[in-house]
């Protein structure tokens, strides 16, 4: 058959027509060569380059799948390294929480202790107050009384000069007596 497919080839004109093809012999009998030159070159490019291309491409592969597993251990160690910092974070957390509740403490102690040593001084100073009262009191009534003996002492002296009888005198003494008591022994 093959010899058959040749001979049709060979002697047919130019103008005839290839059925499987619908093309002219002539135009299919102009490709042979291009057809051959083409296998040839397929042939010589699969063995001279198809080897070095895998090779390029497989290196190439194999770079990529160990950039891809050195990304996964980066990322391990990223996730790693992001959990020992976020250990840490909670930790210094902890410890801010810690040094703010002793803070507070500290403070509420102080504050305290300021409270009462202002309550003593308070109180120190309310006790010196009412010494001071106690002491002006005494200090007024001892004027007082001192005001009142020379008040007296002029009266007598007033009555003794005016020479009055005895009754007279006893009546006007017992007079002063009761007003000089009653201002002097008066509650305040």
């Amino acid at each position: 058959m093959n010899s058959q497919w040749f001979l049709l080839l060979s002697y047919a004109e130019p103008r005839e027509y290839l059925p499987m093809f619908d093309m002219a012999l002539a135009t299919f009998t102009q490709m042979i060569p291009h057809l051959i030159s083409f296998i040839v070159l397929a042939f010589l490019f699969a063995k001279l380059l198809y080897k070095p291309v895998k090779d390029i491409l497989q290196t190439r592969a194999e770079k990529i799948e160990a950039d891809l597993n050195e990304a996964a251990l980066n990322k391990a160690s990223a996730e790693e390294m992001r959990g020992f910092y976020d250990q840490k974070l909670k930790d210094i957390e902890a410890e801010r929480s810690q040094i703010l509740e002793e803070a507070r403490k500290e403070a509420t102690a102080r504050l305290n202790q300021i409270l009462g040593d202002a309550k003593a001084e308070a109180q120190g100073v309310r006790e010196r107050a009412t010494r001071d009262i106690v002491t002006e009191k005494e200090r007024v009534k001892a004027e007082i009384h001192q005001a009142i003996i020379e008040i007296s002492t002029n009266m007598a002296a007033k009555l003794v000069a005016a020479t009055i009888d005895q009754q007279q005198q006893d009546k006007l003494f017992a007079e002063a007596m009761d007003e000089l008591e009653a201002t002097v022994f008066r509650p305040y």
